[in-house]
């Protein structure tokens, strides 16, 4: 999940930050350690960092004329759901507060209703976006496929990233999310199929449809073949249901 939303000036100024987890944040100091590390990268090679990894966690940032957005969240999270609410979230604050950012001083009373801005774009991505009844049918297809022997997990993940259930192991959940936002980033591939396999174990990730990505972890001495039809059979399930 996402722990905290911080918005500030290029020049280090905290705007506004929203915090939702548990982990210990100090908004003084994260806002000057961003702006420092900005300002380092764009002299010594005119470049601006994109994200960087910190432990568990990531933190990844957009960037506008004058603002820096950044997302502090769990590497399990996909970079290309947290992306997508930066790039609206940024939209929003130079569609709302567009006069304040033209002056040269500002204050963080200016940017009153900001925090709940955030907190209802959030609220907005938190999920794959799809009905309440179509996700009991895909549940009800899921279940089906986790009890076929073959299958030690599984998972529907939106083409955003975000798992449909969130039960199944972090581990092999951080994996798929990674290898979806290596596609994503590339802009060069569509993802159909990937197949990763190691100590005679198959990670499968299949595409349903242009939102939905079936990801599914199989059973070590499962035959490729094998493990694919059980994948494409399923697929084909859950292709019909939307």
């Amino acid at each position: 999940m996402i722990q905290t939303i911080l918005v500030l000036r290029r020049s280090g100024e905290n705007i506004c930050s929203h915090t939702y987890g548990n982990q210990e944040w100090n908004d003084t100091l994260a806002s000057g350690f961003i702006s420092a590390t900005f300002n380092f990268t764009q002299s010594t090679f005119g470049a601006e960092i994109q994200d960087m990894e910190l432990g568990p966690y990531r933190l990844l940032f957009e960037m506008a004329d004058d603002i820096i957005l950044a997302a502090f969240f769990e590497k399990s999270d996909s970079i290309i759901n947290v992306r997508k609410q930066l790039k609206k979230l940024k939209e929003t604050i130079y569609s709302k507060y567009g006069g304040v950012l033209k002056k040269h001083l500002c204050s963080q009373d200016e940017f009153e209703g900001l925090s709940d801005i955030i907190e209802d774009l959030l609220n907005e991505y938190s999920d794959v976006g799809i009905s309440d009844d179509l996700k009991k049918s895909y549940m009800g297809v899921l279940e089906t496929f986790r009890s076929n022997e073959e299958i030690l997990d599984c998972d529907l993940i939106s083409s955003s990233g975000v798992p449909l259930t969130k039960e199944w192991n972090k581990a092999f959940l951080d994996l798929c999310l990674r290898m979806i936002d290596a596609f994503w980033k590339s802009r060069n591939y569509v993802l159909d199929q990937i197949i990763l396999s190691y100590e005679e174990r198959h990670l499968i990730l299949h595409k349903v449809s242009d939102q939905l990505i079936l990801s599914a972890l199989v059973r070590r001495n499962t035959p490729i073949g094998l493990a694919t039809f059980l994948v494409d059979e399923t697929s084909n399930i859950l292709a019909k249901l939307g």
